[in-house]
């Protein structure tokens, strides 16, 4: 595929110096509950797999169970690098590595990527849909592998 440019323009565009005024003020002293997730190597059925929480991926188990406007804190953690992706809803990073949030943290969030050894504090409220969810590492090989969990919001 080739592009051809027939014109020139003058690119007057600009970023703002703020992007978005309007994210959500969840704090810590709102959350319900917290909870300690592990994303780890480990065995299921006698192989290698990847497990969250202990647990490779079984579509007929429910990980994770909240309620609809709930806010919690979820406290991650990762033996070797994990993007830790979360389905149908943005999160805010409290701390990252044990320290507060770097610039690349700021804002609504559904990714957070985690080095070896490395732990996280993210903080989210569940307001969008009733239903069941995923989160996973976004490593495909790791998902494919059993490194997913649900998450139902009643």
């Amino acid at each position: 595929m080739a592009f051809r440019v027939a014109r020139k323009a003058t690119d007057d565009s600009r970023i703002p110096r703020k992007l978005s005024s309007d994210l959500p003020s969840w704090r810590r002293s709102d959350a319900v509950r917290t909870r300690d997730l592990s994303f780890r190597a480990g065995r299921t059925n006698g192989r290698h797999g990847w497990l969250s929480g202990g647990k490779a991926f079984d579509p007929a188990r429910t990980d994770v169970t909240t309620r609809l406007g709930d806010i919690e804190v979820w406290r991650l953690i990762a033996d070797i690098h994990h993007p830790v992706h979360l389905h149908l809803v943005g999160f805010r990073v409290l701390s990252h590595g044990g320290k507060a949030p770097l610039p690349h943290d700021a804002g609504l969030k559904d990714t957070i990527s985690l080095r070896p050894g490395e732990a996280a504090e993210i903080i989210t409220r569940f307001d969008g849909y009733r239903g069941r969810y995923l989160f996973h590492c976004h490593n495909a090989e790791h998902e494919d592998m059993g490194m997913m969990a649900d998450l139902e919001v009643i």
